[in-house]
Protein backbone atom coordinates (compact mmCIF):
# COMPACT_ATOMS: atom_id res chain seq x y z
CA UNK A 1 0.00 0.00 0.00
CA UNK A 2 1.33 3.27 -0.91
CA UNK A 3 1.67 5.65 2.23
CA UNK A 4 -0.17 8.61 2.50
CA UNK A 5 2.80 10.52 2.90
CA UNK A 6 4.06 9.47 -0.45
CA UNK A 7 0.53 10.68 -2.01
CA UNK A 8 1.00 13.92 -0.02
CA UNK A 9 4.41 14.26 -2.59
CA UNK A 10 2.25 13.54 -5.56
CA UNK A 11 -0.20 15.75 -4.51
CA UNK A 12 1.50 18.79 -3.39
CA UNK A 13 3.46 19.66 -6.55
CA UNK A 14 -0.28 19.82 -8.49
CA UNK A 15 -1.44 22.58 -5.97
CA UNK A 16 -2.80 25.66 -7.68
CA UNK A 17 -5.02 28.25 -6.64
CA UNK A 18 -7.92 30.27 -8.70
CA UNK A 19 -6.00 33.25 -8.74
CA UNK A 20 -4.54 34.26 -11.73
CA UNK A 21 -1.22 35.55 -11.44
CA UNK A 22 2.14 36.70 -12.96
CA UNK A 23 4.91 35.33 -10.94
CA UNK A 24 7.76 34.36 -13.59
CA UNK A 25 10.93 32.29 -11.81
CA UNK A 26 13.92 35.25 -10.50
CA UNK A 27 10.80 38.01 -10.63
CA UNK A 28 13.06 40.69 -8.83
CA UNK A 29 11.50 40.92 -4.93
CA UNK A 30 10.05 44.52 -3.39
CA UNK A 31 7.76 45.28 -1.03
CA UNK A 32 5.34 47.50 -3.02
CA UNK A 33 4.59 44.56 -6.01
CA UNK A 34 6.03 41.56 -5.12
CA UNK A 35 7.33 41.11 -1.25
CA UNK A 36 9.17 38.08 0.03
CA UNK A 37 5.90 36.62 1.78
CA UNK A 38 3.86 36.77 -1.52
CA UNK A 39 7.03 35.13 -3.76
CA UNK A 40 6.74 32.77 -1.25
CA UNK A 41 3.27 31.97 -1.10
CA UNK A 42 2.87 31.65 -4.88
CA UNK A 43 5.86 28.86 -4.60
CA UNK A 44 4.01 26.99 -2.08
CA UNK A 45 0.35 27.51 -3.88
CA UNK A 46 2.08 26.00 -6.96
CA UNK A 47 2.29 29.18 -9.17
CA UNK A 48 5.94 29.42 -9.93
CA UNK A 49 5.95 25.75 -11.66
CA UNK A 50 9.63 26.72 -12.92
CA UNK A 51 10.95 28.18 -9.34
CA UNK A 52 13.19 25.93 -6.94
CA UNK A 53 13.72 26.62 -2.91
CA UNK A 54 17.04 27.31 -3.59
CA UNK A 55 16.25 29.75 -6.39
CA UNK A 56 13.77 31.72 -4.76
CA UNK A 57 16.12 32.24 -1.46
CA UNK A 58 19.03 33.11 -3.95
CA UNK A 59 16.42 36.12 -5.13
CA UNK A 60 15.53 37.03 -1.77
CA UNK A 61 19.12 37.52 -0.69
CA UNK A 62 19.67 39.45 -3.74
CA UNK A 63 17.18 41.42 -2.77
CA UNK A 64 18.10 41.92 0.77
CA UNK A 65 22.18 42.73 0.00
CA UNK A 66 21.17 45.04 -2.79
CA UNK A 67 23.18 48.05 -1.46
CA UNK A 68 21.18 50.95 -2.86
CA UNK A 69 17.87 49.11 -2.12
CA UNK A 70 16.43 49.31 1.76
CA UNK A 71 13.96 46.07 1.18
CA UNK A 72 13.27 47.02 5.13
CA UNK A 73 12.57 50.68 4.23
CA UNK A 74 9.88 49.67 1.49
CA UNK A 75 8.10 47.42 3.75
CA UNK A 76 7.78 50.47 6.49
CA UNK A 77 6.67 52.58 3.78
CA UNK A 78 3.93 50.11 2.73
CA UNK A 79 2.92 49.54 6.40
CA UNK A 80 2.59 53.38 7.09
CA UNK A 81 -0.29 53.66 4.19
CA UNK A 82 -2.24 51.71 6.95
CA UNK A 83 -0.99 52.59 10.48
CA UNK A 84 0.27 56.37 9.59
CA UNK A 85 2.97 57.83 12.34
CA UNK A 86 1.69 54.50 14.61
CA UNK A 87 5.10 52.77 14.31
CA UNK A 88 6.87 50.67 16.69
CA UNK A 89 9.81 51.99 15.63
CA UNK A 90 12.12 50.18 18.15
CA UNK A 91 11.21 46.50 16.73
CA UNK A 92 11.50 48.15 13.10
CA UNK A 93 15.04 49.04 13.78
CA UNK A 94 15.84 45.72 15.62
CA UNK A 95 14.15 43.83 12.65
CA UNK A 96 16.81 46.03 10.23
CA UNK A 97 19.46 44.86 12.75
CA UNK A 98 18.73 41.08 12.88
CA UNK A 99 18.40 41.10 8.63
CA UNK A 100 21.95 40.62 9.00
CA UNK A 101 21.94 37.54 10.98
CA UNK A 102 18.71 35.96 9.07
CA UNK A 103 20.71 36.68 5.90
CA UNK A 104 23.80 34.60 6.79
CA UNK A 105 21.57 32.07 8.15
CA UNK A 106 19.82 31.54 5.03
CA UNK A 107 22.58 31.76 3.02
CA UNK A 108 24.08 28.81 4.55
CA UNK A 109 21.08 26.77 4.49
CA UNK A 110 20.75 27.58 0.96
CA UNK A 111 24.15 26.17 0.26
CA UNK A 112 24.66 23.40 2.68
CA UNK A 113 25.13 20.08 1.07
CA UNK A 114 22.29 17.15 2.07
CA UNK A 115 25.55 15.56 3.51
CA UNK A 116 28.76 16.99 4.85
CA UNK A 117 32.09 14.93 5.30
CA UNK A 118 32.20 17.15 8.61
CA UNK A 119 33.86 20.00 7.26
CA UNK A 120 30.75 22.09 6.81
CA UNK A 121 27.32 21.63 8.63
CA UNK A 122 24.66 20.10 6.48
CA UNK A 123 21.31 21.20 5.10
CA UNK A 124 19.98 19.59 8.47
CA UNK A 125 22.20 21.18 10.80
CA UNK A 126 21.54 24.73 9.38
CA UNK A 127 18.14 24.14 9.55
CA UNK A 128 18.17 24.17 13.13
CA UNK A 129 19.90 27.12 13.55
CA UNK A 130 18.11 29.15 11.14
CA UNK A 131 14.30 27.53 12.12
CA UNK A 132 16.05 28.69 16.07
CA UNK A 133 17.27 32.07 15.51
CA UNK A 134 14.06 32.88 13.39
CA UNK A 135 11.71 31.43 17.26
CA UNK A 136 13.97 33.29 19.66
CA UNK A 137 13.69 36.81 17.26
CA UNK A 138 9.89 36.12 16.55
CA UNK A 139 9.31 38.73 20.12
CA UNK A 140 10.00 41.60 17.23
CA UNK A 141 7.88 40.59 14.74
CA UNK A 142 4.87 39.54 17.24
CA UNK A 143 5.12 42.83 19.10
CA UNK A 144 3.02 43.74 22.19
CA UNK A 145 3.33 47.51 21.37
CA UNK A 146 1.64 48.53 17.91
CA UNK A 147 1.70 44.74 16.37
CA UNK A 148 -0.51 46.42 13.59
CA UNK A 149 2.51 48.07 12.26
CA UNK A 150 5.00 44.61 12.14
CA UNK A 151 2.02 42.74 10.41
CA UNK A 152 3.80 42.95 7.33
CA UNK A 153 7.65 42.04 8.92
CA UNK A 154 5.82 39.51 10.53
CA UNK A 155 4.60 37.88 7.37
CA UNK A 156 7.72 37.91 5.33
CA UNK A 157 9.80 36.35 8.15
CA UNK A 158 7.41 33.96 9.36
CA UNK A 159 6.86 32.85 5.21
CA UNK A 160 11.24 32.03 4.70
CA UNK A 161 10.61 29.91 7.59
CA UNK A 162 8.02 27.79 6.39
CA UNK A 163 9.41 27.80 3.09
CA UNK A 164 12.66 26.41 5.22
CA UNK A 165 10.75 24.06 7.00
CA UNK A 166 9.09 22.70 4.16
CA UNK A 167 12.09 22.08 2.39
CA UNK A 168 14.53 20.55 4.63
CA UNK A 169 11.55 18.25 5.64
CA UNK A 170 11.30 17.13 1.91
CA UNK A 171 15.30 16.92 1.66
CA UNK A 172 15.39 14.47 4.39
CA UNK A 173 12.49 12.16 3.93
CA UNK A 174 13.43 9.19 2.25
CA UNK A 175 11.89 6.19 0.28
CA UNK A 176 11.81 3.25 3.21
CA UNK A 177 11.48 5.66 6.05
CA UNK A 178 9.44 7.38 7.93
CA UNK A 179 8.77 11.17 7.16
CA UNK A 180 11.49 13.39 8.20
CA UNK A 181 10.01 14.83 11.75
CA UNK A 182 10.89 18.31 10.22
CA UNK A 183 7.49 17.82 9.03
CA UNK A 184 6.11 18.12 12.45
CA UNK A 185 7.73 20.96 13.14
CA UNK A 186 6.86 22.83 10.22
CA UNK A 187 2.81 21.54 11.34
CA UNK A 188 3.04 23.26 14.54
CA UNK A 189 4.88 26.37 13.29
CA UNK A 190 2.00 26.35 10.80
CA UNK A 191 -0.27 26.54 13.38
CA UNK A 192 1.51 29.21 15.59
CA UNK A 193 1.59 31.49 12.55
CA UNK A 194 -1.84 30.95 11.02
CA UNK A 195 -3.48 31.65 14.62
CA UNK A 196 -1.15 34.85 14.52
CA UNK A 197 -1.82 36.34 11.02
CA UNK A 198 -5.91 35.50 12.16
CA UNK A 199 -5.63 37.73 15.39
CA UNK A 200 -3.68 40.54 13.26
CA UNK A 201 -6.51 40.95 10.61
CA UNK A 202 -8.91 41.12 13.19
CA UNK A 203 -7.33 43.48 15.59
CA UNK A 204 -6.06 45.66 12.27
CA UNK A 205 -9.70 46.25 11.63
CA UNK A 206 -10.32 46.68 14.92
CA UNK A 207 -7.97 49.42 16.12
CA UNK A 208 -8.21 51.11 12.39
CA UNK A 209 -11.71 51.87 12.74
CA UNK A 210 -11.60 52.76 15.58
CA UNK A 211 -9.61 55.51 15.24
CA UNK A 212 -12.08 57.01 12.85
CA UNK A 213 -15.05 59.23 14.51
CA UNK A 214 -17.48 61.28 13.69
CA UNK A 215 -19.45 64.23 15.04
CA UNK A 216 -22.09 66.55 14.54
CA UNK A 217 -23.28 70.41 15.38
CA UNK A 218 -25.73 72.90 14.42
CA UNK A 219 -24.71 75.88 12.70
CA UNK A 220 -27.76 78.43 12.37
CA UNK A 221 -30.35 76.03 10.16
CA UNK A 222 -27.72 73.56 9.41
CA UNK A 223 -26.50 70.51 11.03
CA UNK A 224 -22.76 70.23 10.19
CA UNK A 225 -21.69 66.35 10.50
CA UNK A 226 -17.77 65.64 10.78
CA UNK A 227 -15.83 62.48 9.96
CA UNK A 228 -12.63 62.00 10.71
CA UNK A 229 -9.68 59.55 10.31
CA UNK A 230 -7.22 60.13 12.91
CA UNK A 231 -4.79 57.62 11.46
CA UNK A 232 -4.48 60.47 8.15
CA UNK A 233 -6.25 63.40 9.32
CA UNK A 234 -8.34 63.20 6.94
CA UNK A 235 -11.50 65.18 7.49
CA UNK A 236 -14.93 65.27 5.57
CA UNK A 237 -17.97 67.38 6.38
CA UNK A 238 -21.65 67.17 5.33
CA UNK A 239 -23.93 70.30 5.96
CA UNK A 240 -27.29 69.38 6.02
CA UNK A 241 -30.18 71.90 6.19
CA UNK A 242 -32.29 71.00 9.45
CA UNK A 243 -35.56 68.72 8.84
CA UNK A 244 -34.29 67.48 5.25
CA UNK A 245 -31.71 64.51 6.25
CA UNK A 246 -29.46 64.30 3.79
CA UNK A 247 -26.56 63.98 5.98
CA UNK A 248 -28.00 61.01 8.08
CA UNK A 249 -25.46 58.32 6.89
CA UNK A 250 -22.81 60.51 6.24
CA UNK A 251 -21.03 58.97 9.15
CA UNK A 252 -22.02 55.60 8.61
CA UNK A 253 -20.19 55.74 4.75
CA UNK A 254 -17.50 57.16 5.77
CA UNK A 255 -16.63 54.43 7.90
CA UNK A 256 -17.54 52.03 5.80
CA UNK A 257 -15.50 53.44 3.65
CA UNK A 258 -12.67 53.19 5.69
CA UNK A 259 -13.33 49.60 6.58
CA UNK A 260 -12.91 48.63 2.61
CA UNK A 261 -10.00 50.55 2.57
CA UNK A 262 -8.72 47.92 5.63
CA UNK A 263 -10.55 45.35 3.86
CA UNK A 264 -8.58 45.87 0.69
CA UNK A 265 -5.14 46.01 2.58
CA UNK A 266 -5.44 42.63 3.74
CA UNK A 267 -6.99 41.03 0.56
CA UNK A 268 -3.81 42.24 -1.13
CA UNK A 269 -0.95 41.89 1.28
CA UNK A 270 -2.12 38.84 3.48
CA UNK A 271 -4.48 36.64 1.25
CA UNK A 272 -2.22 34.96 -0.89
CA UNK A 273 -0.03 34.38 2.39
CA UNK A 274 -2.40 32.92 4.57
CA UNK A 275 -4.10 30.84 1.66
CA UNK A 276 -0.71 28.97 1.02
CA UNK A 277 -0.10 28.31 5.22
CA UNK A 278 -3.62 27.24 5.36
CA UNK A 279 -3.88 25.12 2.01
CA UNK A 280 -0.05 23.53 3.12
CA UNK A 281 -1.42 23.21 6.77
CA UNK A 282 -4.44 20.93 5.33
CA UNK A 283 -2.03 19.05 3.06
CA UNK A 284 -0.15 17.63 6.58
CA UNK A 285 -2.89 16.35 8.79
CA UNK A 286 -2.79 12.85 6.30
CA UNK A 287 0.34 11.67 7.34
CA UNK A 288 1.75 13.54 10.47
CA UNK A 289 0.78 11.12 12.61
CA UNK A 290 3.81 8.86 10.31
CA UNK A 291 5.78 10.93 10.90
CA UNK A 292 10.51 10.34 12.54
CA UNK A 293 11.05 10.27 15.92
CA UNK A 294 13.94 12.09 13.75
CA UNK A 295 14.93 14.72 11.66
CA UNK A 296 17.26 12.69 9.40
CA UNK A 297 15.84 8.85 9.35
CA UNK A 298 18.27 7.43 7.80
CA UNK A 299 21.20 8.77 10.16
CA UNK A 300 18.68 8.91 12.84
CA UNK A 301 19.73 12.82 14.39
Amino acid sequence: MKSTFLVFLAVAAATVTTAEVDAPANQNIDARNYPIAKAIAYLLLGLCPDQTVHGLLDVILKALNEPEFDYWGEVQDEVAQMVGDYINEHNIHEVEVYQNELQRLMDRYNNAPVKSDGTYPNKNQMAVDLSTSIIIHRYLIEAAYLPQSMILHFEDIASIHVLTLKDVAETYSFPGYPPSKWWLDLDEELDHYIEYAEYLNETLMEWRTGLVSCDSYTSGKYIIYRARDGVTGQEDTCRELKGTGTCESHCDDFFEHKSIEVEDFLLVKMADVHESWTQLKGSLSGFINEVSEYHDPVNKV
